[in-house]
């Protein structure tokens, strides 16, 4: 009887000795591969740096002269624009570093509230026109077709709108005095959007860039900033 639980024992240690031999080689077997992944993907540091220096080399000059020009803009630049500027010919309207300033916290806070995504890229998209490079020129040129104005100023600009990624954008120029608007009398300078102006222009590989006093999307899109961040009934900020 001893003998047998003895037999049973030895057996018993056998086959585990067995099944630990066979896992071992499992894992003996398996283990050279993972490190042999990671020790490639260490030697071969060098040659990454390589792929990303490629990458740099492939990646758009324009791509690279927005975010080394205007960083607060190109905090703005969603996938969207940036396939657009990948693509190839674009115009870019670019606020300023003192436009953003100009808007001072509680906006710029709301532009990069998580809660504001949708609106944020919405906003950035408005700054670019795909496919299509027009110069400040173009933007300035008025239409004489009809004569000078009545009223003796200057008459507007050829180009009414502009058609970006987000939509629509107006041209023509800015508006003085009246009342919400009415009454309001054109006072000579070229606007785009609510009230942006041309500051200065560039030209990176056939794109235009233009650098902007202040934003031209919509400012309705801010109240909807403003409505996000209402407080809910039993909800924290």
């Amino acid at each position: 009887k001893t003998m047998a639980v003895m037999t049973s024992s030895v057996a018993c240690m056998l086959f585990f000795f067995l099944l630990w031999g066979d896992a071992g080689a499992f894992v003996a077997k398996q283990t050279p591969r993972t490190t042999a992944a990671w020790t490639r993907l260490y030697e071969t540091s060098e040659s990454t740096a390589s792929s990303e220096e490629k990458l740099e080399e492939e990646r758009p000059k324009l791509d690279a002269f927005l975010q080394k020009k205007y960083p607060s803009f190109y905090k703005l630049v969603n996938e969207e624009m940036a396939k657009a500027i990948k693509q190839g010919t674009v115009t870019v309207f670019v606020p300023n570093q003192s436009a953003f300033d100009a808007l001072g916290e509680k906006k710029l806070k709301q532009i990069f509230d998580p809660r504001n995504e949708e609106i944020r890229e919405k906003m950035g998209s408005y700054h670019i026109i795909p496919n299509e490079a027009v110069s400040a020129l173009e933007l300035r040129t008025e239409d004489w077709t009809k004569g000078r104005p009545k009223d003796g100023s200057p008459p507007n600009t050829l180009i009414a709108g502009i058609k970006t990624l987000s939509g629509e954008v107006p041209v023509g120029r800015s508006k003085s005095g009246g009342f919400f608007g009415w009454g309001a009398k054109e006072d000579g300078d070229i606007v785009i959007g609510p009230e942006a102006k041309i500051v200065q222009s560039y030209n990176v590989e056939g794109s235009f860039v233009h650098e902007m006093d202040a934003l031209i999307s919509p400012l309705i899109l801010w109240r909807y900033c403003d409505q996000l961040q209402m407080k809910l009934p039993g909800l924290g900020e």
